[in-house]
């Protein structure tokens, strides 16, 4: 069981060696196919302001890109040369469509995709970068890079975050590639006082006994936390633990035209400083 396409999506050049550094070192170590992708920011359609319905495409942004994308790629490039594994170059362009729709569409073939956490403070994140969709829609797993810490890949401690619903299941077993490159594996679950009948007298004791069956060792540990602080105590024991990975289910919808994260998954996505690899 391993990965053997892997797709990382580079939008930030400052931010694209931390992406690059870990996808080549998961490749390396699975011998897998990886993916460097680009996408050039969607039109910008902005509605005529004299009432006559007219609507403007505005381009600028996107032709000011580009030398932001002909850096990717060179960056990609220079990172994969000389590996033994083998790795391909693709740039898309996400028109009057959405980056992370083009995103979305790429990743459908591969087994994970690498991606970056969203940065308020450049221009373009919330243009290019949304995390939390790849991991809600694509379908497959998302190992989410922070934007600062320390990054280990493959990782030799991992914090689970295990609530044995349907995400976290999926989580984990998008995980096994990594868990048994690690060398310890803390599985937490958050307030199992709150759902007896699942937990059990020692939560997480079945995921255990499974994991250890995989040649995985692994312990069972309970936390309290109350209302939106599950992701903050789940962040902390992930800390405490010394991890260099929190596996967790994501858990999220669209609602309309309104796209609804979970507590939780929302504030591990913005304030985690250890790579996440989240499933759905």
């Amino acid at each position: 069981m391993t990965y053997k396409t892997i797709l990382v999506h580079l939008a930030d050049v400052e931010r694209a060696p931390r992406l690059i550094e870990a996808a080549v070192a998961m490749a390396d170590r699975m011998r897998a196919h990886l993916i460097g992708l680009a996408v050039t920011p969607p039109f910008v359609v902005v509605p005529a302001m004299d009432g006559t319905g007219v609507t403007v495409s505005v381009d600028q942004h996107r032709d000011a890109y580009q030398a932001d994308i002909a850096a990717l790629k060179s960056q990609f490039i220079k990172g994969t040369d000389g590996r033994t594994f083998t790795s391909e170059w693709r740039e898309a362009d996400a028109g009057f469509a959405t980056a992370v729709g083009t995103i979305i569409e790429q990743s459908r073939t591969a087994d994970i995709v690498i991606a970056s956490q969203q940065d308020p403070a450049w221009r373009y994140s919330s243009m290019l970068e949304e995390p939390e969709r790849i991991a809600i829609e694509s379908g497959r797993p998302l190992l989410l890079i922070p934007n600062s810490g320390k990054v280990a890949v493959p990782p030799k401690n991992v914090t689970i975050a295990w609530n044995a619903r349907r995400e976290a299941t999926r989580a984990v077993f998008d995980a096994m590639p990594l868990l048994k490159l690690a060398a310890s594996v803390n599985v937490v679950w958050i307030n199992p006082e709150k759902e007896p009948e699942v937990a059990g007298d020692v939560p997480a004791a079945e995921l255990c006994a499974m994991l250890a069956r995989q040649g995985i060792k692994c312990i069972a540990s309970q936390a309290s936390a109350i209302g939106a602080d599950v992701g903050h105590e789940m962040l902390r024991q992930a800390q405490a633990f010394g991890s260099d990975l929190l596996v967790m289910g994501c858990y999220g919808h669209s609602r309309l035209r309104e796209f609804v994260l979970g507590g939780a998954s929302k504030h591990i996505m913005q304030h985690a400083h250890l790579p996440v690899l989240l499933s759905h």
